[in-house]
């Protein structure tokens, strides 16, 4: 007798398909979250700190009103990036306070998210719903999609993305940042220097001062 076969195969792409869909799931929520928690529940003069710091890292007034697509930055430089007067990142404060709350899925990605940091990336090519791109110190290339903002990128564009695993792709987290192509050189000077003193102190520069970038964006990026 003939073994049955095709009603006990796995279809295990299916089965991964589900799974991201529910991981998509579920980073929606926490996303969602996160900014509420920043809106409503995040200290008022923390924000003002902040608002003063970003316009002066970016060369921007305290006092000039940001454009829709500079506040986009700010909040999510404030959320992941910005560092309070008593060293911990507005990103870890959600998470500590609200732990309690979160499920098992959630906190597997704010694992994750603490590690975010703008990448350097030479876009290769861009399609509708995927980038495909190259870290600024190694050329293997990698394919992602963004997440709620379409990077306004072009092919050969040096740009700074946050990257980060959701699942089994990989994301773009909020807005980009695309640099004149005027400062590429000074810009990969610069990066170059860092990235010699080893990965550690290249992490952590990109993560202090990635946003500093905004002040040699496109005018796309709200900057000229």
């Amino acid at each position: 007798m003939q073994r049955r076969k095709a009603e006990f195969l796995v279809d295990f792409q299916k089965v991964k398909s589900n799974k991201q869909q529910v991981l998509q799931n579920t980073f929606a929520d926490l996303y969602d979250w996160m900014f509420t928690f920043i809106q409503s529940e995040a200290n008022l003069r923390e924000k003002v700190r902040a608002k003063h710091l970003f316009c002066h890292k970016i060369g921007l007034s305290n006092k000039e009103e940001l454009d829709p697509s500079m506040q986009v930055h700010f909040e999510h430089w404030l959320l992941f990036d910005y560092v309070t007067v008593v060293g911990s990142r507005l990103f870890d404060i959600f998470v500590r306070t609200k732990q309690n709350e979160m499920t098992k899925q959630m906190l597997e990605l704010c694992g994750i998210l603490m590690l975010m940091h703008f990448v350097p990336v030479r876009i290769c090519e861009v399609k509708k719903e995927h980038v495909k791109m190259f870290s600024l110190f190694d050329e293997k290339e990698i394919e992602v999609s963004p997440y709620l903002f379409e990077p306004d990128v072009n092919k050969n564009d040096l740009a700074f993305m946050r990257l980060s695993m959701i699942g089994f792709e990989k994301k773009i987290i909020g807005p980009t940042i695309v640099i004149d192509p005027s400062f590429e050189q000074k810009i990969i000077k610069e990066l170059t220097n860092v990235y010699k003193q080893g990965q550690p102190e290249y992490r952590r520069y990109l993560k202090e001062y990635g946003i500093d970038m905004l002040k040699y964006g496109k005018i796309h990026d709200g900057r000229k």
